[in-house]
């Protein structure tokens, strides 16, 4: 049974960054330790030199400079602008030589540039791939699957005898005195009745 101790180590959250520098910087992983020791460093690799190009993404501009990549791990939470400002900061260089992101800035950017190599291959003139699973799931034949599971469930209602059988009528009652229909009035309010033509006599014109 794992200990209390080993519990808390392996729920312990750590806050991921990957750091990169344009430039020679001497004792720079001590610089980056330093400058983040408030946020207690948890482990900071050794600088990882990538090749050297006459453009970076990351640094536009500049040329043919040498970029050292280091993976950072902080104990306490803080933002890429923070560490960013804070290993400039510490390492006396310009701003724009520092770049700084986290874990899920680094999968985003990944994601965005995951096509960035042209394949050559149309594909809008590509057919989409065969999808043998979406047809159980939204096809004709589950809707036809679906209907017998609720037949099978169909239930008839019962009638039960209860202890008001007694002052509840048996049968639906019927009305005692049938409607005469000789007595309905079936004149029309307009047009049925012709309307007398007032004289000058009856509205007192002399």
């Amino acid at each position: 049974m794992k200990s209390f101790n080993e519990y808390l180590t392996e729920s312990k959250k750590v806050y991921e960054f990957k750091i990169k520098l344009a430039g020679d910087y001497k004792k720079a992983g001590e610089m980056i330790k330093s400058a983040l020791s408030q946020y207690k460093v948890e482990s900071c690799s050794a600088g990882k030199r990538l090749p050297i190009a006459e453009t970076h993404a990351d640094f536009p501009h500049v040329t043919n400079t040498n970029i050292t990549m280091f993976d950072v791990c902080t104990a306490y939470p803080v933002t890429s602008q923070q560490v960013r400002a804070l290993i400039a900061e510490k390492c006396r260089c310009p701003l724009d030589s520092v770049r700084v992101r986290n874990l899920a800035e680094t999968k985003e950017e990944e994601l965005n540039h995951a096509n960035d190599e042209k394949s050559g291959e149309a594909l809008l003139s590509k057919d989409y791939e065969a999808q043998s699973e979406g047809q159980k799931l939204v096809g004709e034949k589950q809707k036809f699957n679906l209907l017998k599971e609720l037949m099978k469930d169909k239930k008839t209602l019962e009638q039960y005898k209860g202890v008001n059988d007694a002052i509840l009528a048996s049968k639906t009652p019927t009305e005692s005195a049938p409607v005469d229909s000789a007595k309905i009035n079936t004149k029309s309010p307009v047009g049925s009745v012709k309307v007398k033509k007032p004289t000058a006599k009856t509205v007192g014109v002399k």
